[in-house]
């Protein structure tokens, strides 16, 4: 038999049973959202801008979420892209000058503020923010716990006695893809 006769006469088996052979079965990955051990106290859908090159350019869409270490109880902004789950903003709340809410002129639905965002990766950079809300109700209720974080972490740095915001439920955040659409592609 000539070595290209035996190339064809392989016996083929289940490919499932093969990889479980070579592999000694598939194995559960732990994921590593980079929130283990910190509880959100708020959330919302939202529009972030990032100031560049003197103009705001979108940086995308998502939950922004406020949420509380529970070892160090500080409070800091995270919010991923839709799609994506790319971080696309990263910071902790501060007092210090920083982090000082702006309302957006001519919109009653948006908020500014500068802060040392670490959603890139290279490091913390400063940063001006906008946040863009889908309703004026939204945007007031984000200034409203967004400046309380800030405060708590102003007491927890001082060391005062600092009341803790509740805890909400925290949505999974889902890849949107649609593969009839082909809209991820």
């Amino acid at each position: 038999m000539s070595t290209e006769e035996k190339k064809h006469d392989v016996d083929y088996a289940d490919p499932e049973e093969e990889a479980k052979t070579q592999t000694g079965g598939l194995v559960d990955v732990a994921v590593v959202k980079g929130t283990e051990g910190e509880v959100p106290i708020y959330r919302n859908r939202v529009k972030l801008f990032r100031f560049r090159d003197n103009q705001w350019k979108e940086r995308g869409v998502g939950n922004a979420r406020l949420m509380r270490n529970k070892e160090t109880r500080k409070v800091r902004l995270v919010m991923r892209q839709e799609k994506t789950l790319k971080p696309i903003a990263n910071f902790l709340l501060s007092g210090d000058g920083q982090c000082a809410l702006t309302a957006m002129a001519n919109n009653e639905k948006a908020w500014t503020w500068g802060c040392n965002d670490f959603s890139d990766e290279e490091g913390g950079q400063l940063e001006k923010l906008c946040m863009k809300f889908n309703n004026k109700t939204s945007a007031d209720e984000f200034k409203a716990a967004f400046e309380a974080a800030v405060k708590f972490n102003s007491d927890v740095k001082d060391g005062k006695e600092a009341v803790e915001a509740a805890e909400i439920e925290d949505v999974e955040d889902v890849r949107a893809d649609n593969i009839d659409v082909n809209e991820s592609a």
